[in-house]
């Protein structure tokens, strides 16, 4: 058991850490803890070739990228990708924050407070003791809300108007998000990642279902066997499957613009959702500063007027190769479900009938969201100076709680690499430009001390009980376990991953209740924490680790092994606070190059509060929106720590 155990202990040098330095890339320096992961710098973002295929111009669809993430038209009423990633690549909001914690229950009823609740200081940590040091304490109180990010208002798709950012729909009364009988902006299930740095990650969401296989439809890979895109094929549009891996991160922003909860009305569809772009204006109600270190260059500079100054039909063309938008005779619909070709109409065409260019939107944007989010890594923390060499760039209390975090913490056992995360590509696989090898799934023993099978780099922690949300462990639409252990024991499934000895149909399996590891950079300036965000600050997560997890006897047959009571004292609990703070690379607190940005405007719940709030009319409540300023290449305010009201 204990030759079991090992298998995911501390990695000391870069090659048994899964890390390798390809050319051009930086030698590792070791001058201030040999125990410690080397600095980001040594470790280059993985990317994929076989994108070329797809891409022209990598630089350009950068630029389509950054424009289609933070363009607020995308959604189906104002909700861009980056309303719900725009604080350091998360979210920050306290206000109409809160989903009942419905994930895999279909519980309805909220704990804690209804929709357009502000939360507080005292709401926090959700699993509450009266001694906090002791799970086996009285409980003060316990709530299995979430608290995430505010999405779309519950409203059936009709159609687009064309040239407008507005859709048109049928507002659905809806039973969950109301406040008085009036609909309020619905909240997603899990707390909102970064997606900074998340270019690394082999698998994308809480629960990995962005594929590292992007299928250039949806998040959800090849279990999707009736996804393809349109291609010009010896003068003919013909439908043709795509599979380019290390790609999850396109896989994952695929998801988010179909997403009932987060930002689409039901039943809208990607071809939709390209046609309406590809009329309107890139940024079109919003401001880029003409000092933006990707945008700049195309960003209008006179007077009052917002955008950028190209369109969305010339820069899919500048980025992606013309055999995916090329075609001009035809026109696709979409009949009974199934895409058929037609001639190309003397008349323009009707919304219901796509360009080549329209149909294919979700390819355009899925690669150019991901190649642009590669762009963001954060690789110049204090840490990573102290790495480098830099002797004083860790105080002597940072320094002690890196060796806490290595040593009797135990973090670094599902946070190790120099991503703080095993579920990060360089601690999977010993190429990262070559995903093979057998590190995607696990053979270890668990906090019952039997013997099971689990994902690598997902793990039950014990923030809540199992049943409540079993995340990997998890089915996608289609069918198919999320979990690539569940996967490899299903003799009926053709899909294996490699373990040694090799996993056996009906061997057990530990993935319920397991969520990713996520990246702990910048993690001072990410909170809430964990998959339902219900501690506030790092302090009260050092303190949930201390005190060996909150459900930990409940979740014992998934329950990591290393999830036991520690023993620190408060001054060593500080000291590993100190330490998780000196992961912040400050580029990220003043929004500087390369994590500038585009004017957003996001949602912040609703005038009034959870007993009251305004019809704006059809029985919707009113808005209200709060500014986020653009940024240039040098940066503007310095982001703060997520805190609740008082």
């Amino acid at each position: 058991m204990v030759t079991l155990l090992i298998r995911r202990v501390l990695c000391l040098t870069p090659v048994a850490a899964g890390l390798v330095l390809v050319p051009g890339s930086l030698s590792p320096s070791w001058a201030q803890n040999p125990d410690a992961p080397p600095s980001l710098k040594t470790v280059p973002p993985p990317k994929n070739a076989t994108t070329d295929k797809y891409v022209r111009n990598r630089q350009a669809a950068i630029q389509l990228g950054k424009a289609l993430f933070w363009d607020m038209q995308v959604g189906s009423d104002g909700q861009a990708c980056a309303s719900c990633h725009f604080h350091a690549g998360a979210d920050n909001r306290i206000k109409n924050q809160l989903n009942p914690g419905s994930q895999s229950t279909g519980n309805t009823s909220f704990d804690l407070a209804g929709p357009n609740y502000t939360v507080h200081t005292a709401d926090f940590p959700f699993h509450k003791l009266l001694d906090p040091d002791d799970r086996h304490s009285d409980v003060v109180h316990d709530y299995r809300d979430v608290t995430s990010s505010q999405g779309v208002f519950k409203v059936s798709f009709t159609d687009i108007i064309l040239g407008s950012m507005i859709e048109r729909g049928t507002v659905v009364s809806d039973t969950v998000f109301n406040v008085g009988g009036i609909n309020t902006r619905r909240v997603e299930p899990r707390n909102t990642p970064t997606m900074i740095n998340a270019i690394y990650n082999y698998r994308n969401f809480w629960d990995g279902r962005a594929n590292n296989i992007f299928n250039g439809v949806n998040p959800f890979g090849l279990s999707d066997s009736s996804a393809r895109v349109f291609v010009m094929k010896n003068g003919r549009l013909q439908l043709t499957y795509i599979n380019p891996d290390i790609s999850s991160l396109a896989s994952q922003a695929d998801g988010p613009p179909l997403s009932q909860l987060e930002m689409s009305y039901i039943g809208r569809i990607f071809q939709k959702v390209g046609k309406k772009m590809l009329s309107l204006k890139p940024l079109g109600v919003q401001h880029a500063d003409p000092t933006d270190s990707v945008l700049g260059s195309l960003a209008v500079t006179t007077g009052s007027q917002l955008g950028l100054r190209t369109t969305y039909s010339d820069m899919i063309r500048t980025a992606f190769r013309a055999e995916y938008w090329g075609n001009t005779t035809n026109i696709i619909k979409i009949v009974n479900g199934v895409p058929k070709v037609y001639a190309k109409p003397a008349r323009a065409l009707r919304t219901d009938e796509y360009t080549e260019m329209e149909y294919n939107l979700s390819l355009f944007l899925g690669l150019a969201i991901q190649m642009y989010t590669a762009t963001l890594i954060s690789d110049d923390s204090r840490f990573d100076r102290f790495q480098e060499g830099e002797a004083d760039a860790l105080t002597a209390d940072e320094q002690a709680g890196l060796d806490l975090f290595l040593h009797e913490g135990r973090c670094i056992n599902c946070h190790n690499g120099p991503l703080f995360s095993n579920a990060t590509i360089p601690h999977l696989f010993r190429d990262p430009y070559n995903l093979t090898g057998p590190q995607r799934i696990e053979r270890m023993v668990m906090g019952d001390l039997g013997v099971a099978v689990y994902d690598s780099g997902f793990y039950n922690i014990g923030v809540r009980p199992t049943e409540e949300d079993i995340g990997v462990g998890g089915i996608d639409p289609f069918g198919r376990p999320l979990s690539l252990s569940r996967r490899a024991t299903l003799l009926a499934d053709p899909v294996r991953f490699d373990i040694d000895p090799p996993a056996q149909p009906g061997e057990r399996v530990a993935v319920d209740g397991a969520f990713k590891a996520p990246i702990l950079r910048n993690v001072e300036l990410t909170g809430p924490y964990f998959h339902n965000g219900g501690q506030e600050t790092l302090e009260q997560v050092v303190q949930f680790y201390d005190r060996g997890g909150d459900f930990a006897d409940e979740n014992i047959d998934n329950l990591d092994p290393d999830i036991q009571e520690l023993g620190l004292t408060d001054g060593e609990k500080a000291q590993v606070v100190a330490f998780l703070k000196a992961l912040t690379d400050e580029r990220v607190r003043i929004q500087s190059a390369p994590f500038d940005h585009p004017q957003l405007f996001i949602p912040n719940g609703h005038p009034g509060d959870e007993t009251h709030v305004t019809n704006r009319g059809n029985g919707l409540a009113t808005d209200a929106f709060v500014e986020i300023p653009a940024t240039g290449r040098a940066g503007g305010p310095a982001l703060q720590p997520f805190e609740a009201a008082p």
